[in-house]
């Protein structure tokens, strides 16, 4: 099967990567995120992103009859080690999710250890703590809601989440002094109801916050964002999942774009 496709993709010489590591706030930004690092380095990215609802950095994880591996073990890794080197820059986020998975924190930070120690040739590595503002302030009524909405499994309660995601957001901010990686606090005002997205009008701005876009660099011309886009991702299939039983491979890039910049997805 051909990668799909947005447009006749142009000869355009790729000027930088974007290695990006996360869950859903990723899925949901991943567009706006690419339209920043091409702010950023003024012409067409190669992307490759381990990603999607519900994504775990080190377990399987099920969702609406999708199963997806852990980001630990994805085949993002060999393809990286593949590719000719390139100015990259590497983002780390979503690291919250394992926690309503029942995954202690040291293993949690193990896995994020491994994945710094294996993007250390990046020339930009950016960890995202876990959004405490919001998770701080939550009510015992809306924490249940949520966690039942996005997490119908977990058990945790609200005393027990906010510990532990302290404990993983002082984890990964020493992690990132020791790997040299920017570690980026989020601020409440990016987030609504739910405490755990970004909200959809946020994200232009979070994505060139968090990627560290100068401020005053212009935009592009076509950005690549758009509802048509963010519907066209939506119905992207990564590398390898199991949909409904079915084991599903995709060939990669996932997307094309006439400016020259792709997304690959595992």
């Amino acid at each position: 099967m051909k990668p799909a496709a947005d447009g006749a993709a142009a000869n355009a010489t790729v000027r930088a990567r974007l290695v990006a590591l996360g869950a859903s706030n990723l899925a949901r930004g991943m567009l706006s995120l690419l339209d920043a690092q091409r702010d950023a380095c003024g012409g067409p990215i190669e992307a490759l992103a381990a990603l999607g609802h519900g994504r775990s950095y080190g377990i399987e994880s099920s969702l609406l009859g999708r199963r997806i591996g852990g980001i630990d073990d994805c085949g993002l890794w060999q393809a990286l080690a593949n590719r000719p080197p390139a100015p990259t820059t590497a983002l780390l986020m979503d690291v919250g999710n394992d926690l309503l998975y029942g995954v202690a924190v040291p293993q949690i930070l193990e896995w994020v250890e491994r994945a710094l120690q294996r993007l250390q040739h990046a020339e930009r590595r950016i960890v995202i703590g876990l959004p405490l503002a919001t998770v701080r302030t939550l009510g015992h009524r809306r924490f249940v809601f949520v966690r039942s909405i996005l997490w119908p499994a977990c058990r945790l309660s609200l005393p027990e989440a906010v510990r532990l995601s302290e404990q993983t957001h002082s984890g990964l901010r020493a992690l990132s002094q020791r790997y040299g990686a920017t570690f980026h606090e989020l601020p409440a005002a990016w987030y609504g109801f739910d405490p755990v997205h970004i909200r959809r009008r946020h994200w232009p701005h979070a994505a060139r916050t968090l990627l560290e876009v100068p401020a005053g660099t212009p935009r592009l011309q076509n950005p690549i964002d758009g509802p048509l886009a963010r519907l066209r991702l939506l119905g992207t299939a990564p590398a390898e999942r199991t949909l409904f039983g079915r084991p599903q491979r995709r060939e990669q890039p996932a997307r094309r774009w006439q400016c020259g910049s792709t997304l690959a997805m595992w």
